[in-house]
């Protein structure tokens, strides 16, 4: 078995996985009422906005994905592993189950196509001389 490591041009950091924004998506902490705005998410853990300062480096806790009264995961394990300016704080998922795994990758899959069609929509609106097919260099 062959044992290779590669690292791309520009992959500095420390980032685990690749996070997402999703707009209208917000957590509920099981010791909590309020629901925090979720600021990125990522299969490895989720930034959130917490405006009062509540959330504190080494809390552990249960989160709820929603979006508007639809819970989208439940019961997600979390550690808050550190505060930002701003209020934003960086939570990481503890041990997750298989179908809460797949649920995530799915999730920023999911908005990822999404993120390459709104774009690849945006680039054929702004350019309509790629829609042509008569052009001297192409065959039609």
């Amino acid at each position: 078995m062959m044992d290779v490591t590669f690292q791309l041009e520009g992959e500095a950091g420390k980032r685990a996985a690749h996070r997402e924004r999703v707009r209208g998506l917000v957590a509920r902490l099981d010791d909590e009422d309020q629901a925090f705005v979720v600021h990125d998410v990522s299969a490895s853990g989720v930034a959130l906005v917490d405006p009062r300062g509540r959330l504190a480096p080494g809390r552990a806790c249960r989160l709820t994905l929603c979006i508007g009264p639809k819970e989208l995961m439940v019961a997600l394990p979390a550690t808050v592993v550190r505060k930002a300016d701003g209020g934003l704080v960086g939570l990481a998922f503890g041990e997750l189950g298989l179908r809460q795994e797949a649920w995530l990758d799915k999730l920023i899959l999911e908005i990822q196509k999404r993120r390459i069609d709104l774009r690849k929509s945006r680039e054929g609106a702004e350019n309509p001389e790629d829609k042509k097919t008569d052009r001297v260099d192409e065959k039609t």
